[in-house]
C-alpha cells in the first residue's frame, strides 16, 4: 500500500496528466488501498500568494485559476465525470471569488486568511486529478478537506500527530480504492485552514505513510531523483541512487530539490522506503536506512542570500547567557536562526539568517544594552553532505578545497552528516563548484 504524492511541477496539462495516470497504476497495489497526495498545479500556489498581496487584482486572479482548472478538466475528462468534477470545481470557485472579493474591498489580509486562500490550489487540484482518474476508468475519488490536524501558526502549522492519525485514518474508511487528498494544507481544531511550509506536500505523504502504517512513499517530480548538486547551475550533476535517513535529513534542511525541511522527519525509528523518482526520465533516489562504510560523499547545497549579523561587544565577555540572550531575541522575533557561534574571546557572536528576517533581528538586536555594534553582511552557505565525512581523509579533502573559507559549522553524529562553510556572497558558487568535483569523484 503506497503513499503517492504527485507534485505540482508535472502538472501542467494533458499530457502530463497521461503520464501521471500510468505511474499510480503502476504502483497502485489491486489488494490495498493507495494513497494519492497532490500539490497544486503549477503555478498555482504563486497565483495565488499573488492574489493576497495584489488584491485590487484578486478576483481576476483567482478568475484565471478557476478557469485554468476547468479548461484543464475538460481535456482530462467527459461525460459524466467531467459535470461532477465540474459542479465541485464551481463550488470550490464560488467560495474562493468570495474570500478574494473580501481581502479586494478592505484591502487587507493576515496569515490566516491567507492560509485559507492557499489552501483552495490543492483542493482544487485534487478534483481535477481524480476525476481524470476516473475518467481512466481508475477506481479513484477525491479528498478535498485537509487529512491532517494542526496548530494555529498560520503559514508554519506545526501537525498534532494524534490527532491527524484519528483524521487520516478516515481516509482509509472511502469507498475507492485510490483516493486522492489535498498536501501542504492542514486545519486546526477550530477548522480554520493552514499550511506547512512550501514542499509541505512532500511532507505530507511521509507523515500519512507514517500515519497509517504505509511501508512505501513515492515522490513523483519532474527530475529523477535527488542529484549531488542543481542541474540548472551544475553540469556534471548526478543522480544519488542512494541516499541514508540522516542524509536526506540533511539535504532537506538544506533546501534540496526544494523539499519541506521536515519531509524525512515521520521516517525516523520507523521502516518506511521512500523513493523520488521522475515523471520524464527513468531514476529515482532512494531513501532508506543508516550510514554504513561504503558511504561516501552525496550531494552539496547552496544557501544564498542570507545575512551574518556580527554583535560585537567587550561587555559580554565572560557573562554567563550572553548567547541565549541572543537567540531569545531571534525567536521573540519570530527569526529562525540558521548559523550561531562565538570565538574563544567572546567578544563577538556570529549569526547567520535568511535576508527577509535580517532586518527585523537587526533592530532588535540594537535595542539590547551593553553592545558596542551589530554588523551586517551579505554571505552564502555552501555545505557538503556524505556519511563519508567520518572518513578522515574524505574530511581532510573536502576541508582542503576549502581551506581559504570561513568554516561555519561541523555537523557528524549520528543523526546528521556534513560540513559547511561561509563565503561572500560573490564566492559561494565558485567553492560550490569545486566542492562538487570532490563529491563526484567519491560518490557510490
Amino acid at each position: 500500500m503506497p503513499v503517492i504524492k504527485i507534485g505540482g511541477s508535472i502538472q501542467k496539462d494533458e499530457r502530463d496528466f497521461e503520464l501521471i495516470a500510468k505511474r499510480i497504476e503502476r504502483y497502485a497495489d489491486q489488494k490495498g488501498k493507495t494513497v494519492v497526495v497532490t500539490s497544486a498545479l503549477k503555478g498555482v500556489t504563486n497565483g495565488l500568494i499573488e492574489a493576497t498581496e495584489n488584491r485590487e487584482k484578486a478576483v481576476e486572479i483567482v478568475s484565471e485559476i478557476y478557469d485554468r482548472h476547468v479548461k484543464l478538466l475538460s481535456k482530462v475528462s467527459e461525460g459524466a465525470e467531467f459535470e461532477n468534477a465540474f459542479k465541485a470545481l464551481s463550488k470550490l470557485a464560488d467560495e474562493l471569488f468570495r474570500i478574494a472579493w473580501s481581502i479586494k474591498v478592505l484591502d487587507e489580509t493576515s496569515m490566516r486568511v491567507r492560509d485559507y486562500i492557499l489552501s483552495f490550489g490543492e483542493r482544487m487540484a485534487s478534483v481535477t486529478l481524480s476525476a481524470m482518474l476516473r475518467a481512466r476508468k481508475i477506481d479513484a475519488e477525491a479528498y478535498t478537506e485537509p487529512v491532517i490536524v494542526t496548530d494555529d501558526s498560520f503559514g508554519e502549522a506545526n501537525v498534532i500527530e494524534d490527532l491527524s492519525a484519528m483524521e487520516a485514518r478516515k481516509v482509509l474508511d472511502t469507498k475507492s480504492k485510490i483516493v486522492v487528498v489535498p498536501g501542504f494544507i492542514g486545519k486546526t481544531q477550530t477548522n480554520r485552514y493552514t499550511t506547512v511550509g512550501r514542499g509541505g506536500s512532500d511532507y505530507t505523504a511521509t507523515l500519512l505513510a507514517k500515519l497509517l502504517g504505509f511501508p512505501e512513499v513515492r515522490l513523483i517530480t519532474e527530475v529523477p531523483g535527488i542529484m549531488t548538486a542543481d542541474p540548472r547551475k551544475f553540469s556534471g550533476a548526478r543522480t544519488i541512487s542512494r541516499l541514508t535517513l540522516e542524509e536526506a535529513m540533511e539535504l532537506a534542511q538544506m533546501g534540496a530539490k526544494r523539499l519541506h525541511p521536515r519531509t524525512f522527519e515521520p521516517m525516523l525509528d520507523r521502516d518506511i522506503k521512500v523513493y523520488i523518482e521522475g515523471l520524464y526520465d527513468e531514476g529515482f533516489t532512494l531513501v532508506q536506512g543508516g550510514c554504513n562504510s561504503l558511504d561516501k560523499l552525496k550531494g552539496i547545497a547552496v544557501l544564498e542570500d542570507l545575512k551574518l549579523i556580527s554583535v560585537e561587544s567587550t561587555n559580554i565577555v565572560g557573562k554567563i547567557g550572553s548567547a541565549a540572550r541572543v537567540m531569545e531575541t531571534a525567536r521573540e522575533a519570530g527569526v529562525n536562526i540558521i548559523s550561531l557561534s562565538q570565538p574563544a574571546s567572546e567578544t563577538t557572536i556570529h549569526i547567520v539568517v535568511d535576508s527577509m528576517n535580517s532586518r527585523r533581528l537587526t533592530s532588535r538586536l540594537q535595542e539590547l544594552r551593553d553592545l558596542d555594534s551589530v554588523r551586517v553582511e551579505d554571505v552564502s552557505a555552501v555545505s557538503v553532505v556524505g556519511c563519508g565525512l567520518r572518513n578522515k581523509d574524505l574530511f581532510k579533502e573536502v576541508l582542503r578545497e576549502a581551506s581559504s573559507f570561513e568554516l561555519a559549522s561541523i555537523s557528524r553524529g549520528l543523526r546528521n552528516v556534513s560540513v559547511t562553510f561561509l563565503t561572500s556572497k560573490d564566492e559561494g558558487f565558485n567553492l560550490a563548484k569545486d566542492l562538487h568535483e570532490v563529491v563526484v569523484k567519491w560518490i557510490n
